[in-house]
């Protein structure tokens, strides 16, 4: 039969590692709870000679999964208005845009990269076999779209601009 002795010595190791556990568990749901944290960013880019043409785009990113919406606005022409869903691995933001021009559904391959607190977008090539605009691995981050501040918004506005 164990003595009181030995019986208060589990009791005690029992309850410490009981504690210990709890603590773990509200420790690894803390981080659960911070990475699954969505964080948003927004991003303008001008370009034309006054200035006239805009590319909006605003990223939504949850762990390593990245949602939104982008625009591209050339002043006087047709514009391009849809949404991107893709993976952010390393800063870099590999993306399927999803958008509408002149009333038919397209979808093309964009690629940015956040650096210095702006976003670079791979350059656009033109396939000459399909005509299609197609962003090709080995192009450079040379497009520059400037952090805005990320406008309230809902579903179903229509985002223009910041």
């Amino acid at each position: 039969m164990m003595n009181i002795q030995t019986l208060s010595s589990l009791v005690c190791l029992a309850s410490l590692m009981a504690c210990q556990s709890g603590t773990e568990r509200h420790e690894q749901a803390d981080n659960d709870r911070n990475e699954s944290q969505e964080q948003k960013y927004c991003f303008l880019r001008t370009e034309g000679m006054q200035q006239q043409d805009t590319s909006f785009i605003q990223l939504m990113v949850r762990n390593e999964t990245v949602s939104g919406i982008y625009n591209v606005i050339p002043h006087e022409k047709d514009a391009r208005r849809g949404t991107v869903l893709g993976k952010l691995t390393d800063d870099v933001f590999d993306l399927v845009w999803t958008f509408s021009q002149e009333g038919m559904q397209d979808t093309l391959r964009v690629v940015f990269k956040q650096q210095d607190g702006k976003l670079l977008q791979k350059q656009l090539t033109v396939d000459t076999l399909t005509g299609r605009q197609v962003t090709v691995d080995s192009s450079r981050f040379s497009e520059t779209y400037e952090p805005v501040d990320c406008a309230p918004t809902s579903e179903g506005d229509d985002v223009d601009s910041p």
